[in-house]
């Protein structure tokens, strides 16, 4: 069992908060530190929350707000190139796996959370960008680019795909591009009818498009997502870094032999905001934790798009991290939750992977349980 309460987090998306929460539920205290202001935080448009994801925010309070400020999704459709549907797919979530399918934005599963955050007392700490970390036999040591050092007992990094706390755990790990990039939006369309609880999912060999409602009552509440095949990696002055204009007409040049319905070039032309990213895996890395550090969420299993699980992997971790740490001293703590996590995520990541039957991958992420009352490895 964690005896000690000092719990350094560094990260303050899905997975930080997250983890600091079911920390608190557990009895131990934890500060978050992150790197960006408080200003500075969206880094991305959202995303389908699988059931799996929704009945871990459940045990945090945090299920019926997400929810309130999402769109349950009880159907997709799959539209071919030349605009014709070629399935429809009932998902019958809630009724067997107790939670639902949820369209969600990003900053409203952020919102929910930090609200959730500061109720119970937990400090987040901004501007606080992470240079080092030092391990020492009882305690390991912070520092930060504004030269404040903290003391903790362990680390928890959950900063993403980018991670500089995975260094202190396997310096030569490396991100591999996966021969996939990814975009983001936010948008609304005017003449389109939407059945609000249908996701449509346009796509050909090489690009998916889909789109959903994500809000009820915003009017920028479309959230779309696109995913295409590109065995180079585009240069981020191009990509990443691209103005909106040079991003439409990469969206546009996909779909260039396409049968584009005109919601679809209205969601696009009505976006906003963009958010471009290139697609890493992480390679060669053996263990995920080291000493008194251990990794979380994005910073230790960057997602397949094509999973859909990126945050519902980073919830599934906090919660089970957190249970483990209750349960266990650190290294076993450590040791269990990545031998637990580590089977899940390569298991599913695997399944997509060789194209399994679609109700084959709904009941493994969403069967799947972590139960919080129960000890394990007793």
């Amino acid at each position: 069992m964690m005896k000690s309460q000092n719990v350094i987090i560094i990260g303050s998306g899905v997975a930080g908060l997250a983890t600091a929460l079911f920390l608190k539920k557990a009895g131990m205290e934890s500060t978050i530190y992150e790197s960006r202001s408080d200003e500075e935080l969206e880094t991305g448009a959202g995303f389908l929350l699988s059931p799996n994801g929704v009945k871990i925010l459940d045990g945090i309070g945090c299920k019926n707000e997400v929810i309130a400020n999402a769109t349950v999704i009880k159907k997709i459709q799959q539209i071919n190139s030349e605009n014709e549907v070629e399935a429809i797919f009932h998902h019958y979530s809630e009724k067997y796996y107790d939670a639902p399918l949820l369209n969600v934005m990003r900053d409203q599963i952020i919102k929910s959370l930090l609200k959730e955050v500061h109720r119970q007392g937990i400090e987040v700490k901004y501007n606080k960008k992470l240079i080092s970390i030092k391990q020492q036999p009882h305690s390991v040591q912070v520092l930060f680019e504004d030269e404040t050092e903290i003391t903790g007992d362990i680390v928890i990094g959950a900063d993403g795909t980018f991670s500089k706390t995975r260094e202190a755990i396997a310096f030569n790990a490396k991100l591999d591009y996966s021969g996939f990039w990814g975009l983001q939006g936010v948008s609304f369309v005017k003449d389109f009818v939407l059945d609000e609880a249908t996701s449509y999912f346009y796509n050909d060999r090489n690009f998916q498009f889909f789109f959903g409602k994500a809000h009820p009552t915003n009017k920028m509440n479309i959230l779309w997502q696109a995913f295409s095949q590109c065995p180079e990696k585009l240069p981020t002055k191009h990509f990443e870094k691209a103005n909106q204009e040079t991003i439409r007409q990469l969206l546009y040049k996909q779909m260039e032999h396409w049968n584009i319905p005109k919601h679809l070039s209205d969601i696009i032309d009505h976006t906003n905001m963009f958010f471009p990213r290139s697609i890493y895996e992480i390679k060669d890395f053996p263990v995920w934790s080291k000493g008194r550090v251990v990794l979380v969420g994005d910073a230790v299993h960057t997602a397949n798009p094509f999973v859909g699980q990126g945050a519902s992997y980073s919830l599934e971790d906090a919660m089970l991290i957190a249970k483990m740490l209750r349960d266990h001293e650190y290294r076993d703590a450590f040791y269990y939750y990545e031998k637990d996590r580590r089977k899940r995520t390569e298991e599913l990541n695997a399944l997509f992977l060789h194209m399994s039957i679609q109700n084959d991958i709904d009941k493994k992420m969403n069967e799947y349980t972590i139960e919080w009352d129960e000890e394990t490895y007793v």
